[in-house]
């Protein structure tokens, strides 16, 4: 038979070039079209919550083939997930209709009566667990309100909250499942069901530490030891173990610090006990560190700080600082040790030594001293703590003070005069805070107080002041407590023979950038016949500061705050009391909040002439972390 193989092959090519431009020819077919995407019967505040809530739902644009088989799938799978986005904002009798009209896709939505939370109910694995928790305590655990209505964002978040709950009555190793919704169409209410698995009650039998460090690990081993907050053999206990990486962080002395748990292992004889090891893994961060800082005050003007610290000195915990504080008016330096542990667990042995020089409009002082207070922590916010001090000051006052030529039960000092302030003295104090930051607190309260007795070549005297503040918050969001309400009392008092000289850098003064702001530097109170602050042996502040944090890095605050210094041993509450108010804007760094703050005396003062105001219309302040 012949053949003809060069035919062949021409066939062979023909008919692939047709089957090409057949696709060719079906593909221009089914081209893709965009078409606008319209929502009608949803509010668009709702629209914009549901596109939130499910990025994958048709919003804006789509495209479609005009193959009607394909374009009806595409659609009817469009409907099924807006209908489960609506399902998770509790709209179960929505009815949905879809139309293409005019390059227009249009889903017509009828929500009907949104459904409402009727209570949540926890499902145990542990058939024989009775946690007597009543329908109250369970909506409590998840922050969820009966009634109310819901979305899945929040049933969510309820089941970490729940989570949260039982790790911290022991179970280390809970799984909370997502919710089972129940619906009742008849009623219009919803039961989420969380299904939990506890695993049992977690015992700790042993802490490993594993720690990186450039000197002996093994030297920093009793220092961590001594703050971890659970002992081998207790129950697991999860704000024991935050509390414990929050304290060893503070330290400054780590960069890393992270708990785990190793595997659970079932308890042989109790079903509902299971036991775990946790290992406390840390690195060393870099051990020096340099700060430095401006600040601004209309009275004191510019102002600068300058730190050195050297952490882990002797490889055991402590920490080695100098400190220079620089304004027109002051001049302050430091020397700081810190020695950890000093006689037994939970002490710090707290040594400094200062020179300060301050020329105030008052008075001119020269002073270097010494102290050392060995610090007793009782639990995680409570600490007591007692020591000596030494200071040797020259003080000249700069004043007339024509109210103590009168006879007036004030300071007798000696205008122009100097005085040399010999002494030892004996501190004791007290602090007990449960705030989460210093430089920016979030919440709780934090209350100081120190008495020190001083033995003088002058006389006897006593020192008494303490500070109350509290943090509120009002609002939270995602870059934390979007509202604070701070406010603080301080008080102070002077107990000592009235016919025996002090010093008056030792008397108490108020006002500016960390007192009340609405008048300058040590402006509150009365003023000497040639216009200068006599200062009180006693004193009393109060303020409030609603704080609102706009954005993560940006926020607001406006304040009110008042007090006087008084002639009397002891303060008189809200007499005479000198208010100042203002605003200020925040930046926040991971350093601490920078503050500008514009503040107004409520009453300006005139001089002693009348000739001119004594208060400032305005006192501007610029400087890192909160006034209080």
């Amino acid at each position: 038979m012949p053949s003809w193989p060069g035919l062949s092959l021409s066939i062979t090519i023909l008919a692939r070039r047709l089957l090409l431009l057949g696709l060719l020819i079906y593909g221009a077919t089914l081209r893709v079209y965009p078409y606008d995407v319209v929502i009608q019967g949803i509010p668009k505040a709702e629209i914009s919550k549901l596109a939130a809530a499910q990025v994958t739902c048709p919003w804006g644009k789509k495209n479609l083939s005009g193959d009607p088989e394909a374009d009806h799938f595409r659609l009817s799978k469009d409907v099924s997930l807006i209908r489960t986005v609506l399902h998770s904002f509790g709209y179960f009798d929505a009815e949905i209709t879809v139309a293409v009209e005019n390059r227009k896709i249009i889903f017509r939505v009828t929500l009907n009566e949104r459904y409402k939370l009727d209570g949540v109910v926890f499902v145990y694995a542990e058939k024989d667990y009775d946690s007597n928790l009543s329908p109250v305590r369970q909506l409590e655990i998840g922050h969820l309100n009966s009634n109310s209505y819901i979305d899945t964002k929040e049933l969510a978040d309820a089941g970490e909250r729940i989570d949260n709950y039982f790790e911290s009555i022991g179970y280390a190793f809970v799984h909370v499942e997502p919710p089972i919704l129940e619906v009742d169409k008849a009623r219009k209410k919803i039961i989420a069901i969380y299904r939990i698995n506890l695993c049992g009650k977690t015992i700790i039998d042993k802490t490993i530490l594993k720690i990186k460090s450039s000197k002996a690990p093994k030297l920093l081993e009793p220092f961590v030891r001594n703050r971890i907050l659970w002992s081998d053999g207790q129950i697991y206990d999860a704000k024991k173990i935050e509390d414990t990486k929050t304290d060893l962080m503070d330290t400054g002395i780590f960069a890393v610090v992270d708990v785990t748990l190793t595997d659970r292992v079932q308890d042989v004889k109790d079903p509902g006990i299971c036991h775990t090891t946790s290992i406390v893994s840390i690195e060393e961060a870099p051990l020096r560190d340099i700060s430095v800082g401006v600040k601004y005050g209309t009275s004191e003007k510019i102002g600068a700080f300058l730190s050195w610290t050297h952490y882990n000195v002797d490889g055991k915990g402590s920490r080695f600082s100098t400190t220079l504080d620089l304004s027109k008016n002051t001049k302050i330096g430091r020397l700081k040790y810190n020695n950890f542990d000093t006689f037994g667990k939970n002490q710090e042995l707290a040594s400094q030594v200062f020179y300060m020089k301050e020329n105030v409009p008052t008075y001119n002082v020269s002073k270097i001293g010494c102290e050392s207070i060995l610090w007793q922590r009782f639990s995680r916010g409570l600490k007591i703590g007692a020591g000596a001090c030494s200071e040797y000051s020259t003080t000249q006052d700069n004043i007339i003070d024509i109210l103590a030529e009168k006879g007036d039960d004030k300071p007798p000092v000696s205008n122009h005069e100097k005085i040399r302030f010999r002494a030892i003295g004996t501190p004791i104090g007290i602090q007990f805070s449960t705030t989460d930051n210093f430089l920016d607190p979030q919440s709780g309260v934090c209350c100081s107080g120190m008495i020190t007795p001083y033995f003088s070549n002058l006389q006897t005297l006593t020192i008494l002041n303490g500070k109350i503040s509290s943090y509120l918050p009002v609002m939270k969001s995602s870059f934390r407590n979007t509202i604070i309400i701070a406010s603080y009392v301080k008080f102070g008092s002077i107990i000592r023979n009235t016919k025996s000289l002090i010093p008056r850098d030792k008397l108490f003064f108020a006002g500016g950038a960390n007192s009340i702001r609405g008048y300058g530097y040590q402006k509150i109170g009365e003023h000497s016949a040639d216009n200068k602050p006599l200062g009180g042996e006693s004193v009393f502040e109060f303020g409030i500061e609603p704080r609102y944090r706009i954005s993560e890095n940006f926020g607001i605050a406006i304040f009110v705050e008042g007090g006087n210094v008084y002639s009397s041993k002891l303060p008189k509450p809200f007499s005479k009391t000198m208010f100042g108010y203002g605003c200020g804007v925040r930046y926040y760094t991971p350093l601490g909040p920078i503050r500008l703050d514009l503040a107004f005396p409520v009453k300006r003062r005139k001089t002693a002439d009348g000739s001119k105001h004594l208060d400032s219309r305005l006192n501007v302040y610029l400087s890192i972390g909160q006034a209080f």
